[in-house]
């Protein structure tokens, strides 16, 4: 799962992305039919509006992505019987940190991605908000066997998200640095981070921020439970006009620029050169063989004596 960390730390690597991809919006999702997350028993049904609970890679080879996923970010799998297709979970540290779906013909799914599960109280309420509010509901809202009710939606500006409230709970807020192969951020780029901020803050209750040093109206900050979870920002000038939004999750990593020549060397691309940014981090964004793309950060936390600097 997502690891949240405390307001500081979290506050403190929010303001991120001025990067360019060329990323293609999924005309048609499906959600896996399959078990999510493993049951979190200390959770108690608690369920976190708003946190980013769980990844999903649809991809049209399995194989490739699990060897690509496993050698670059140490990830482990355990595959999971499904009603159709092929599915597996991604395990760090005995925990499961996403889930990976295989469907063969992409052109009738969209193109690879990496999709965000965002929690909240009523799943069904919150699709019907969003198409108030100009979304869109590529899957409706129903209940899939071990993992709860989801719904996958669109926002206005072409975004994709699912919108999720786990038969389990979701798993408390982790006050513990993030380790090698754990999501540590998530980030919005879209053509309207004003619209963008509204629109999510109706639909999951996020109290919403100015980012203090980015132009006016450019920036944003989701905050819920008293923890950012997300940053909204401009999509990059050199994509063309009208280019869909898109969500961006970031994986730690121990070295950015080593993990970046080994996607290289498993079949990725570099999508966004390593380079320094805020809050002494460094990130990258890299694309997986199949076009998947996805963040990479070194996030070093300077309150921990003995961290890199």
């Amino acid at each position: 799962m997502f690891r949240m960390h405390t307001r500081k730390i979290r506050r403190s690597i929010a303001l991120l992305l001025g990067t360019g991809l060329s990323l293609a919006v999924a005309p048609q999702l499906h959600a896996a039919d399959v078990s999510a997350p493993a049951p979190n028993a200390s959770a108690k049904e608690q369920i976190l509006p708003g946190k980013i609970v769980y990844a999903q890679l649809t991809t049209p080879h399995l194989d490739k992505a699990k060897a690509f996923y496993g050698s670059l970010l140490g990830w482990t799998f355990k595959d999971v019987t499904v009603s159709k297709g092929r599915y597996t979970q991604a395990i760090v540290n005995g925990r499961p940190v996403a889930g990976l779906v295989e469907r063969p013909n992409m052109v009738a799914h969209g193109d690879p991605l990496w999709l965000p599960f965002i929690s909240v109280q009523d799943v069904r309420a919150a699709a019907n908000a969003a198409k108030v509010w100009g979304g869109h509901i590529l899957f409706k809202p129903q209940k899939v066997i071990g993992r709860g009710d989801e719904s996958v939606i669109s926002d206005p500006q072409g975004g994709l998200f699912a919108a999720l409230r786990s038969a389990t709970g979701d798993t408390p807020d982790d006050t513990t640095p993030p380790q090698q192969g754990e999501w540590v951020w998530n980030a919005l780029l879209t053509s309207k981070p004003y619209e963008a901020a509204g629109f999510y803050q109706k639909l999951f209750g996020y109290q919403v921020e100015a980012v203090p040093d980015a132009k006016r109206g450019s920036a944003y900050l989701l905050e819920s439970q008293s923890i950012t979870r997300a940053t909204i920002n401009p999509l990059p000038s050199r994509l063309p006009d009208g280019a869909h939004a898109r969500w961006m999750n970031f994986v730690q990593v121990d070295n950015v620029g080593a993990t970046a020549q080994k996607a290289v060397e498993l079949g990725g691309k570099v999508l966004v050169q390593p380079h320094p940014d805020r809050q002494d981090t460094i990130i990258a964004i890299l694309a997986d063989p199949s076009g998947a793309a996805f963040g990479v950060m070194e996030w070093h936390d300077t309150t921990v004596p003995g961290d890199a600097k």
